[in-house]
């Protein structure tokens, strides 16, 4: 029964929290404001295959301490620490040894609140 909700939970997330457009499927750029703050994250190349790269605006790097990517029954496959100093994109790699499907990638802050998700496609 809780593998049950993590999946509605993280489907509702992928389905009307992070609605995407045609062209934010094509790398263009969603932006998602917070309190006047522009609070971006996306991931690229969409779908991808053996490495996913996620940017994180300025406001948002500052405030996450975590980027997690988490399949769609709710189970966490991967997690990077945020460096706030560094502002290159957060990768992952080794994809293929994850089944292909849709994946929620999540930042958190520091008490593990979620700050902003956002949906990838792996395709090979």
């Amino acid at each position: 029964m809780k593998i049950l909700y993590k999946i509605i939970f993280l489907l509702s997330l992928s389905l009307a929290g992070a609605s995407y457009s045609a062209d934010a499927q094509s790398n263009e750029q969603q932006r998602i404001y917070s309190n006047g703050a522009d609070k971006r994250f996306t991931a690229y190349p969409t779908p991808a295959s053996n490495v996913v790269y996620f940017k994180l605006s300025a406001t948002l790097r500052a405030e996450a301490k975590t980027v997690e990517l988490v399949s769609v029954i709710g189970r966490t496959v991967a997690v990077q620490k945020i460096n706030a100093n560094d502002n290159d994109d957060i990768a992952f790699s080794n994809l293929n040894q994850l089944p292909e499907g849709v994946y929620v990638g999540v930042t958190k802050n520091a008490d593990g609140k979620v700050l902003q998700t956002t949906k990838l496609i792996i395709q090979r």
